[in-house]
C-alpha cells in the first residue's frame, strides 16, 4: 500500500480511478454516519455482529488494510497474505481477538482509523492498471479478479458491516 498516484497516468486505469472513487464514497458514507453517532450509540451492542457498534466500525477500518493487502497481492501477482487463507473458524477467532483490542477505543479513534486506512487504500486503488484489475486467482468458488475483490471484498465489506450498525442505531 505504498503507491501514491491519484490521477491516471499512461498506465493507470480509469476503471481503477472509478473503483477508488466508489471505495472513497463508501468510506465517506461510513465516516459521515459515525460522525453522527452519540457515545451511547458507539457503545451499543450490535446484535447482528456480536460486538459493539464501535468495535464494528474499527473492524471496518482494519478491514480496509487487511482486504487492501489481499487486493495488492492479487494485483501484483504476489502470494496472498495469511488473511486471505483464513477458514471461517480461524476468521471468527481473529475477529474475537480484534474486538477485544478495539473494546476501549473512542469514536474519535474510529474516525481517525477510517480516514487513515481509507486514504492509504484509496491511493493504492487509483494507481492500478487494467492488467492488474483483470488479474485473476483461482479459488474454491472459481476465478476471482482483482476488480471483483475490490468491489465485493473491499467495498462490500464496509457496506455490509455499516448496514448492521445502522440497524442497531435505528432501534
Amino acid at each position: 500500500m505504498r503507491r501514491s498516484k491519484e490521477i491516471p497516468t499512461a498506465t493507470t486505469s480509469y476503471r481503477a480511478v472509478e473503483l477508488e472513487r466508489r471505495f472513497a464514497a463508501a468510506n465517506g458514507d461510513v465516516i459521515a454516519f459515525v460522525q453522527g453517532l452519540t457515545d451511547d450509540d458507539w457503545c451499543a451492542p450490535c446484535e447482528r455482529e456480536g460486538r459493539s457498534v464501535g468495535q464494528v466500525v474499527e473492524h471496518i477500518a482494519a478491514g480496509h488494510l487487511i482486504i487492501g493487502g489481499i487486493v495488492e497481492a492479487m494485483a501484483l501477482g504476489s502470494p496472498l497474505p495469511v488473511a486471505a487463507r483464513r477458514t471461517q473458524a480461524t476468521g471468527a477467532r481473529y475477529n474475537a481477538r480484534q474486538a477485544a483490542r478495539f473494546a476501549d477505543r473512542s469514536r474519535k479513534d474510529g474516525l481517525r482509523s477510517l480516514r487513515r486506512n481509507g486514504g492509504i487504500v484509496a491511493r493504492f486503488l487509483a494507481s492500478l492498471t487494467d492488467e492488474q484489475l483483470d488479474r485473476a486467482i483461482d479459488t474454491a468458488e472459481g476465478p476471482i479478479t482483482t476488480r471483483d475483490e475490490i468491489e465485493h471484498g473491499l467495498i462490500g465489506h464496509a457496506l455490509g458491516h455499516i448496514e448492521a450498525v445502522r440497524e442497531t442505531v435505528a432501534r
